[in-house]
């Protein structure tokens, strides 16, 4: 590889120091944002599970269920740096801003200097990108892992080696690890190296078998492959089923591809709108389908075929919704699954010029536009793009099988900047030379596309920062501020009176409160509007407990478990009530179907000991209490209890048994 001049090296600097400056007046305005330290969805998630792996914990239990290389990479700074969010902030600033450098880089190896000098300052400049790079998710390494992946192809297809066919394989799957999906962009790759190296029909196809081409193809796959297999076979040895990356796929598919699906939102028809609620409900569903419990591999395709099922009965359906999600796709309007966008942007005044939506959305309506427009001057202008075209459009398909998200798109973000400053380019050439006719006839398409691409779709453009408000209200409920979280529910409930969650969250903070008819309003209006009502009428049962309403109580947990059996709380606090009531038998079926959903509860291990002690079953109370000392991870003055209880029932049982041998 050539080395840089001065003046490009300049270049490069100046990208940097643009990009990392601006993120960093970023970084401090959002400081006083209640979410920078109470990460929320799946921010939250990673965070959980970036804390399990310190711990060496399992978050599913074996087989990865999503892509694990960005929480590994978070747990990384946090056995570093300990759990600090500044500290994974600048980190990821930085990546970021290497990511702007990257994009010069390949800019300069597609185009030229001029051009790449333009995509590099406005990725620097890119508001989307800038707001993803300080989110716990995992856009800011499949940006850079992507541009890393492009310029690897550039560079073995410029100069073929085996090392070089290699090490872009090894990035493909680096990339893969953080979001598998790419895998679909290698799979073209590796068919793009047979078909460019070799003749077509009969002749062609021998070709291949001996070619050169093989060989660099088959090293592509040999480089991603070596980067998997280990999770692969983690999978196996830690989950005892073969699962290449994470189970989510089949999941996520359905998700996007069913009688109910409108293509951006992340529900999961008969599952609960909350992430772990969605996760559970999926295995829920599909064992319960399946008639018996089923590996995650299992699990994953029994949702290919459900989303295939749809795909097969209702094509013209599915024909449809694959449109509009192109439509989405392109759509300048940003779409969020986590927490609204436009709403948390707005917060940060560095992002206020950079992220907007007034006649256009800002940026991508414009950059779209500008790309579309580039494309076609870059193929009349014969420049070789074919590897940026690739993973543009292979990617977008690998995004609309599923469904259509803001930061689902951002790994694209790059490669459309990168026409879009080709586009830019050559309109500012072409008046230069006088070419008014052809700059004429391409202002007048950019124009066309970018209203097509600015044009609000029903249902999917109007601001409602409805949900906005309830992120708040979860958060400052977390941070313990119940005043501050009643106010952004309400506030949500005013701009969205369907929110079921919002009232459902509302009856539980007028609960602790003891305001006790106020909350049972509010749960009342949360089975109206919607909410999980399995999860409502487990709320009302507490309600009722805590007033000592034990029948009342009672009704609603088995009203709860009518829709969803297998939830071992509401099992724990229905044998709670019945303990209260003093049917101990009745008590000790709902403690057992408890362990029975989560064989690692150590407090109904506690409670099935107590009640045989007192039932004078001492076997099965030291069996329990044993179970309760080996599951139990609280405060450890409570084990060292139950172990002096253990000792004096193990001591008593000795004795009868020396007593009953002297008879």
């Amino acid at each position: 590889m050539r080395k840089p001049g001065t003046k490009e090296i300049s270049i490069i600097i100046g990208i940097f120091v643009l990009a990392f400056a601006i993120r960093c007046i970023y970084l401090f305005e959002m400081r006083s944002s209640p979410l920078f330290d109470t990460p929320t969805m799946d921010a939250e998630y990673h965070d959980q599970w970036a804390q399990m792996i310190l711990k060496g914990e399992e978050i599913h239990g074996g087989v990865f269920f999503r892509a694990p290389l960005y929480p590994y990479f978070l747990a990384l700074i946090y056995r570093m740096l300990g759990r600090n969010f500044l500290a994974v902030r600048l980190i990821q600033f930085f990546i970021g801003s290497l990511s702007c450098v990257l994009v010069y880089w390949v800019g300069q190896k597609v185009f030229n200097r001029r051009v790449a000098a333009i995509a590099g300052v406005m990725a620097s400049l890119y508001g989307v990108m800038i707001f993803f790079d300080g989110e716990l998710l995992l856009p800011v390494l499949e940006v850079f892992s992507g541009l890393l992946v492009i310029l690897a192809i550039i560079r073995a297809r410029e100069k073929p080696s085996y090392r070089r066919w290699i090490l872009g394989g090894m990035l493909l799957g680096l990339s893969a690890l953080i979001r598998p999906n790419i895998l679909l962009v290698g799979m073209v790759f590796f068919f793009w190296i047979l078909i460019r190296s070799t003749g077509h029909g009969r002749i062609g196809i021998f070709r291949i078998l001996g070619s050169k081409a093989m060989i660099y193809a088959g090293c592509l796959a040999l480089g991603t492959m070596l980067v998997i297999l280990p999770v692969t076979l983690r999978n196996y040895v830690k989950g005892h089923d073969l699962v290449l990356i994470s189970s989510q796929g089949g999941m996520n598919f359905y998700i996007g591809n069913n009688p109910q699906a409108d293509g951006a939102s992340a529900i999961l028809p008969g599952g609960r709108a909350t992430w772990w609620g969605s996760y559970e409900d999926a295995i829920r569903i599909a064992e319960k389908s399946a008639g018996k419990t089923l590996k995650p591999s299992e699990v994953s395709r029994f949702w290919y075929r459900e989303g295939l099922k749809f795909a097969g009965t209702q094509p013209f359906k599915f024909l449809k919704l694959m449109l509009k999600k192109l439509v989405l796709f392109w759509n300048g309007n940003e779409l969020s699954n986590n927490k609204d966008f436009y709403f948390f942007a707005r917060s940060a005044p560095i992002l206020k010029p950079l992220i907007w939506r007034f006649v256009i959305y800002f940026p991508l309506g414009m950059i779209a536009a500008l790309a579309l427009v580039g494309i076609m001057l870059a193929h009349k202008d014969k420049k070789d793009v074919v590897v940026l075209e690739i993973f543009l459009f292979v990617y977008m398909l690998s995004i609309i099988l599923f469904f259509v998200t803001e930061r689902y798109r951002v790994p694209i973000l790059p490669v459309l900047i990168l026409f879009a400053a080709y586009a830019l380019n050559w309109f500012v050439s072409a008046a230069k030379r006088g070419k008014y006719s052809e700059l004429g006839k391409y202002l007048i398409i950019f124009v066309a596309i970018l209203t097509l691409v600015n044009l609000p779709i029903p249902g999917y453009s109007s601001a409602n920062p409805g949900k906005a408000h309830y992120t708040l209200g979860v958060v400052y409920s977390q941070k313990g501020d119940n005043a501050k979280a009643e106010e952004e529910y309400q506030k949500a409930i005013e701009y969205n009176p369907g929110l079921g969650n919002a009232y459902t969250n509302l009856g539980s903070i007028y609960g602790d409160q003891g305001k006790h008819r106020l909350a049972l309003e509010y749960y009342e209006k949360a089975i109206q509007n919607g909410a999980d009502s399995a999860f409502v009428w487990y709320n009302i049962g507490i309600e009722y407990f805590n007033q000592g309403l034990l029948e009342q109580a009672q009704k609603y947990y088995q009203l709860s478990l009518q829709v969803r059996e297998d939830d071992p709380k509401v099992h724990y606090l229905l044998a709670g009530v019945f303990l209260g009531k003093g049917m101990l038998e009745q008590s000790i079926q709902e403690y057992k179907k408890t362990l029975e959903y989560d064989p690692q509860d150590a407090l109904a291990y506690l409670q099935l000991g107590n009640i045989y002690r007192q039932l004078s079953r001492k076997q099965e109370a030291i069996d329990n209490l044993k179970n309760f000392v080996r599951w139990w991870k609280g405060d450890p003055g409570r084990t060292q209890d139950v172990m002096e209880i253990l000792k004096k029932l193990e001591t008593k049982t000795s004795k009868e048994e020396e007593t009953t041998k002297v008879k």
